[in-house]
C-alpha cells in the first residue's frame, strides 16, 4: 500500500511537472516572439527619433536664419522709408523755392525797364544758373526715390518670399511634432511590451525554480522508493529463505511415509502464507488510514484552539533556488514529513535549530497549494472578521511572489486569488438574497510615508489626468467615532460583483497600476527590491433583505519590505537606498517591538511609533485574525538571516490576540441588535 501511494504521488508530481513544463515552454515562445517583435521597433523608433532630431535642428537652424534676414529687412525698409519723406520733404522744399525764384525774375524783368539794365540781367542770369541747379538736383533725387522705390518692391517681395517660406516650414514643423506624437505612442506600446516581457520573464523563473524544485523532490522520492524496494525485497528474500528452511527442516523431522502422505497439505502452505500476508496488509493500511484520520482531527482541533486563543497564525515558506543564487544548490533548510517542522543548519558545521509552526511549505509547492491553506482565513473576511495576511522576511525570499505572484495563470499569487475566491462565494451568496459591495484600496509607506498607489485610477477604475493625481489629498490614519482606525484620503476602486470576469479584469488593471507606482530599486541581493511595505485592503459590505443582517469584514493582506544588511546589499554607497534602508529595518523593528509587548502581556503596546504598526493596529489588538508568512531563502549565504526570521516567527506564534470579533448586525421589527 505504500508503493501504491508512491506510485499515485510519483504519477501526480509526473503529471504536474509535465504540465509546467509545458507552460515553460509557452512562456518561453511568448518570449521569443515578444523579442523579436520589439528589436524592429526599437530600432525603427531610434531611426525616427535621429532623424527627427537632425529634421529639427535643421529647421530651427533655418527658422533663426530667415528671421534674422526679416529682421534686418524690416530695417532696411523702415530707413529707405524714413530716407523716402526726407527726400520728398527736400522734393517739395526745393519745388517750393523753385517758384518763388521764378516769381522773383518774373518781378526783377519788369521792374528793369524802369532802373538800371545791366544789374537786373546780372541777376536774372545767376538765378537762371541756380534754377538749373535746382532742378538738375531735383532730378537726381526723383531718379533717387525711384531707384528706392524699386528696392522697395523687391524687399517687399524678397519678404514676401521669406513669409511663404517660414508658412511652409510651420507647416513641416506641425508634421513633424505628429510623427514625434506617433513615435512617443509608438514607444509608449514598446514600454507595455518591455512590461508584459517582463512579466513573462518573472512568470518563466518562477515556473522553472518551482519545475527545478520538484525535479529535485521527485529525484528524492524516486531514490527513497528505490530504498524501500530494496529493503522489501531484501525482507522478501529473508522470509522466503526462513519459509523454505522451516519447509526443509519439517520434511527432515517427518518420516518418509508421512511426508508422502502430507506432501498435498504441503503445497498449499504457500496459500496459506500470501494470505497471511495480504491480511497484515490491509491491517497495516487500515492503521495508516486511521492515523491520517487522527491526525486530520488533531490538526483540525489544533486550529481551533488557535482561534479561540486568537494566536497568531504562522506559515513558513522557502523559495526554491533561482538562476542568480550561482552554482550551489545545497539548502540550509531541511522539512520534515508532518509539514509542520524544519531544521535549518547554523553558523558551525553539525549545527542545527529545529522548529514547528502551523505549516511549512517545502520550495516544490506551487501556488495553488499555498492559497488552499489560506483560502478558509479570506473566507472569514466575508463572515464580518477583519482579516489581516502579511509577509515576513529577508530581502529576495519571494514575499512578493507569494502575495501578488505574476501573471494570470499558475504563478498568481495570494491577492488575485483571495479576490477572485471572494467574488465567487459573493456570487453564490446572491441566492441567497445576500447583496455584496465590494471596494479595493492599496497603499505603501515609503520612508515613513503613506502614498496611494492607485492616485492615477477612479472609483469606477477609469484612468485620471496627471493633474488631477497631482491634486489628490495626503493619506494620514484616523480614528473613527468607534475608535476604528481609516486611512483619511485614500483612493477605493469599485469591483465589480455581479460579473465575474470584469471584476478580474478590474483587479488585474488594479495591480498594474499599483506595481507600476510602487516603490522598487535593484541592489545587489535583489534585481527588484521591494522599498516600501504595500497594504491591500478589500472592503466587504453585505446586506441580507429577508433577515436585515448586515456584516461588514475586510482584507488586509500585506507585503512587507524585506530586512536586509547593508554589507550584501550594498545600500550604504547610495544615500538614497541607505535612507529606504534604515527607515525599512526601524518599521520592522518596530514591528517586533509591538509583538514582543503582545507577548508579555504588557499594558502598553508601542503602535504609534511607525506608521506599519499604527495601521495594523486594530488587526493586531484582537478586533481580527492575524496571520503571518515567513519567507526564506534556501541558500547557505542567507542561514543567518533565515535563522533570525525562524526565532522572530517563533515568538509571534506565541502571541494570543483572544477570540476575534465578527462585525455583524440584526435588524428586526423590534428594533436592531450588534455584535462584536
Amino acid at each position: 500500500s505504500q508503493e501504491s501511494i508512491e506510485s499515485v504521488d510519483s504519477a501526480a508530481m509526473k503529471s504536474r511537472m509535465q504540465t509546467m513544463q509545458k507552460r515553460i515552454e509557452s512562456l518561453e515562445r511568448e518570449k521569443f516572439e515578444l523579442s523579436m517583435s520589439k528589436a524592429p521597433l526599437e530600432a525603427r523608433i531610434r531611426q525616427k527619433e535621429d532623424a527627427w532630431v537632425k529634421e529639427r535642428e535643421r529647421l530651427c537652424a533655418e527658422i533663426e536664419n530667415h528671421q534674422f534676414a526679416s529682421k534686418d529687412v524690416d530695417e532696411r525698409c523702415r530707413e529707405l522709408e524714413m530716407k523716402n519723406e526726407a527726400l520728398e520733404e527736400q522734393n517739395s522744399r526745393l519745388r517750393l523755392e523753385a517758384r518763388v525764384a521764378t516769381s522773383n525774375v518774373d518781378g526783377v524783368g519788369v521792374g528793369g525797364a524802369g532802373g538800371g539794365a545791366n544789374d537786373s540781367w546780372g541777376e536774372r542770369l545767376k538765378t537762371n544758373n541756380e534754377i538749373k541747379d535746382l532742378r538738375k538736383e531735383l532730378k537726381n533725387k526723383d531718379d533717387e526715390i525711384k531707384s528706392l522705390r524699386i528696392e522697395k518692391v523687391s524687399l517687399e517681395s524678397e519678404v514676401f518670399g521669406c513669409q511663404q517660406e517660414m508658412q511652409t516650414l510651420e507647416r513641416n514643423y506641425d508634421e513633424m511634432e505628429k510623427d514625434y506624437q506617433e513615435l512617443e505612442s509608438s514607444k509608449s506600446q514598446n514600454s507595455e511590451a518591455e512590461i508584459q516581457l517582463q512579466v513573462l520573464t518573472t512568470e518563466h523563473t518562477a515556473m522553472t525554480a518551482q519545475l527545478n524544485a520538484t525535479c529535485a523532490d521527485l529525484e528524492e522520492i524516486k531514490t527513497r522508493a528505490q530504498a524501500d524496494l530494496q529493503a522489501k525485497e531484501d525482507d522478501w528474500k529473508d522470509r522466503e529463505s526462513a519459509l523454505l528452511f522451516e519447509m526443509s527442516v519439517l520434511k527432515s523431522r517427518a518420516g518418509k511415509s508421512v511426508a508422502m502422505d502430507d506432501g498435498e497439505g504441503m503445497e498449499e502452505d504457500p496459500d496459506i502464507l500470501k494470505a497471511r500476508i495480504e491480511e497484515r496488509d490491509r491491517r497495516i493500511t487500515e492503521l495508516e488510514e486511521q492515523l491520517l484520520s487522527g491526525e486530520q482531527l488533531r490538526r483540525a482541533l489544533h486550529n481551533r484552539i488557535q482561534e479561540l486563543r486568537g494566536n497568531i497564525r504562522v506559515f513558513v515558506r522557502t523559495r526554491p533556488f533561482l538562476p542568480n543564487d550561482g552554482a550551489a544548490r545545497h539548502s540550509s533548510i531541511a522539512f520534515l514529513p508532518d509539514r509542520e517542522s524544519l531544521t535549518i543548519q547554523g553558523k558551525h558545521v553539525g549545527e542545527g535549530h529545529a522548529f514547528k509552526f502551523d505549516k511549512v511549505f517545502a520550495p516544490s509547492t506551487g501556488q495553488d497549494v499555498v492559497f488552499d491553506e489560506v483560502s478558509e482565513f479570506v473566507q472569514s473576511a466575508l463572515d464580518g472578521y477583519n482579516v489581516c495576511l502579511f509577509s515576513y522576511g529577508q530581502t529576495g525570499s519571494g514575499k512578493t511572489h507569494t502575495m501578488q505572484g505574476s501573471g494570470n495563470g499558475a504563478m498568481r499569487g495570494i491577492i488575485p486569488r483571495a479576490v477572485e475566491q471572494v467574488l465567487s462565494q459573493a456570487k453564490m451568496m446572491q441566492s441567497q438574497r445576500w447583496t455584496f459591495t465590494i471596494k479595493a484600496s492599496f497603499l505603501e509607506i515609503y520612508n515613513e510615508d503613506l502614498r496611494d498607489l492607485l492616485v492615477m485610477m477612479n472609483s469606477d477604475g477609469s484612468m485620471r489626468s496627471r493633474d488631477a493625481a497631482r491634486s489628490a489629498t495626503k493619506l494620514s490614519i484616523k480614528r473613527n467615532a468607534e475608535g476604528k482606525s481609516f486611512v483619511d484620503g485614500i483612493n477605493m476602486v469599485d469591483i465589480d460583483v455581479d460579473d465575474m470576469g470584469n471584476g478580474l479584469a478590474q483587479l488585474e488593471t488594479v495591480m498594474v497600476a499599483a506595481s507600476r507606482a510602487r516603490s522598487v530599486a535593484t541592489t545587489k541581493m535583489n534585481a527588484q527590491s521591494s522599498r516600501s511595505h504595500s497594504v491591500f485592503m478589500l472592503h466587504l459590505y453585505g446586506s441580507n433583505e429577508e433577515s436585515g443582517t448586515v456584516v461588514q469584514g475586510a482584507l488586509n493582506l500585506c507585503d512587507l519590505a524585506g530586512s536586509e544588511r547593508l554589507d550584501r546589499s550594498g545600500a550604504a554607497s547610495d544615500a538614497r537606498r541607505l535612507k529606504e534602508t534604515q527607515a525599512i529595518n526601524k518599521s520592522l523593528s518596530c514591528l517586533g517591538d509591538v509583538f514582543t509587548s503582545l507577548a508579555n502581556g504588557s499594558k502598553h503596546v508601542p503602535f504609534r511609533n511607525s506608521k506599519l504598526t499604527y495601521l495594523l493596529q486594530d488587526c493586531l489588538s484582537g478586533d481580527g485574525k492575524a496571520l503571518m508568512f515567513v519567507n526564506l531563502s534556501p541558500t547557505i549565504e542567507s542561514s543567518n538571516e533565515s535563522l533570525c526570521s525562524l526565532r522572530f516567527a517563533q515568538r509571534v506564534n506565541q502571541v494570543e490576540l483572544g477570540k476575534a470579533t465578527k462585525h455583524v448586525q440584526y435588524s428586526g421589527k423590534g428594533g436592531s441588535s450588534t455584535r462584536r
